[in-house]
Order: C-alpha cells, then structure tokens, then sequence
C-alpha cells in the first residue's frame, strides 16, 4: 500500500500525474491515497521530496538518481551489437556475487501489469550431477523425432557425445546453468534479455538453449529437483562461464523490416 508523508509532501502533483491506476490526488495542497493500485513504484520514484514510500517493498533498496544512471546511447548500441552467443568457457567457476549481480538485472526488469512473477534457479554445485538425466532425455526425444527439423542436429549433439564424453556441444562445458521462470512468458523473456546483457558487461560469456529447455520441460525428475511449480512457464534456460573468446568484430545481420506509417 502506498504512504505518502504530509510533513515532507509539498503537493506538487507529480505523483497524480505518474500514476496509471489514478488513486492519488491532490487534496488542500497535500497528495492523498484514495485506494489499492498494483505498487508499480512510480510514485516513489517521480517525488521530488521523497514523500512517498511503499513499506511493504524493500525501501532500503531505493537509489537516488545521479550521473552515474547516465548512458552514452552510441556506446550502449554497439555494446549490444557485440553481443554474442558463447560457447568457449574458461575453466573457472563464476564468483557468487558476479551470478547476484547479474540476477539483479533481471529482477529489475519490467513486468506486465507490476506482477514480478519472475524468478530464477541457478544450478552450479550440481550442475554434473544433473548433465546426466539430460543427456538421456535429449537422447529418447531424438529417438522419438520430437524435436522436429531440429532432430538431425540434436542427433549429431548427441552421438558426438556418446562416442566420447568429452565432446560437449550441448553444455560447452559452462559452469552454471541459470533457468527463468515466470507465470507469464513475456516477462521471462524480458528477464532474460536483461541478465544476458549485464553477463555480458561483467565477462560472463551467455547461452540459451532450446534443447535443454525441451529436456527439462519432458523430465520430471529434474523438475521436482529444482522445485519447478507446474504454474511456472520455463521461459528460458542459460548456460553461463568466465568467457575464454573475444570477439574482434560484430557479426553481420539481416536488414529489419521496418515499417513507417
């Protein structure tokens, strides 16, 4: 629930013209809460006075804006263009802290309708105990043909794999696997976007995998493992290491197809 300060609010308005569900205004110079809203934080985070507050959310965890929220936008576009899909990992495990940083990235990513349903496993300590089951899922859906027109290149993953354990074209030898989980799809998807880009800023080389996403959705038993809800949509699952490539240029793309109207 909001609360808004009457000594530090100067009635400005701002907070009632930020607000999307309309249940603030301003009343004999003061800003009033006349009921619930879905807690986006605009409020908190337009006051010039840091009138309003929201105590039921983290408070300590509100930053003051300053010049270091600022962002050269040519600088960021070519930071995103170099982004790259690793599949060269040093050896080395991830520090925790480097892996908290990088979730943090996806936990402030938006969410439709404020619901931040999103929420992250991070498989590293059992991460070769696990591999195992994988593998053996990977190779029943190439048995069975249902992975699609994908079946032929997972079958190659897979006997490449069978022939000599060593050969790793589906984990790459990354040291963690981080999994996105959310109610809604297109807030995992967001979420995901966001943590591969702040991975990226800290070293951290990124790599989505539709063939463990397809493994881990079929395989119970990894699911109850990692305490995965059946309300949970797996919306993306990422293989993370120290990155031992550097790329010297960005690679080629497709022109957009942009209409203007």
């Amino acid at each position: 629930m909001v609360s808004i300060d009457q000594k530090k609010c100067i009635g400005c308005g701002m907070c009632v013209k930020d607000c999307f569900y309309s249940v603030i205004s301003v009343q004999d110079g003061k800003a009033q809460v006349s009921g619930s809203c879905f807690e986006c934080g605009h409020c908190v985070a337009v006051c010039p006075t840091k009138a309003v507050s929201i105590p039921e959310l983290p408070m300590e965890e509100v930053y003051e804006y300053d010049e270091t929220c600022k962002m050269n936008p040519e600088n960021l576009l070519r930071f995103m263009q170099f982004r790259r899909s690793v599949r060269q990992f040093k050896a080395d495990a991830i520090p925790k802290e480097t892996l908290e940083m990088i979730l943090e990235a996806g936990r402030y990513t938006p969410t439709a309708g404020n619901r931040q349903d999103v929420s992250f496993v991070v498989v590293q300590d059992s991460l070769e105990e696990i591999k195992p089951i994988l593998w053996d899922t990977l190779g029943k859906m190439v048995d069975s043909g249902k992975m699609g027109p994908y079946t032929p290149l997972l079958r190659i993953v897979c006997d490449k794999h069978d022939a000599d354990p060593k050969e790793d074209r589906l984990f790459c030898h990354a040291n963690a696997m981080v999994l996105v989980l959310t109610e809604n799809p297109m807030n995992g998807g967001l979420a995901a976007t966001s943590i591969e880009l702040m991975a990226q800023s800290l070293g951290v080389g990124v790599l989505y995998s539709g063939f463990l996403m397809g493994a881990i959705s079929r395989t119970q038993e990894i699911k109850d493992r990692l305490k995965i809800k059946d309300n949970q949509h797996l919306a993306a699952v990422m293989l993370m290491g120290l990155s031992d490539v550097k790329y010297q240029r960005t690679a080629p793309r497709k022109k957009a197809n942009i209409t203007w109207e």
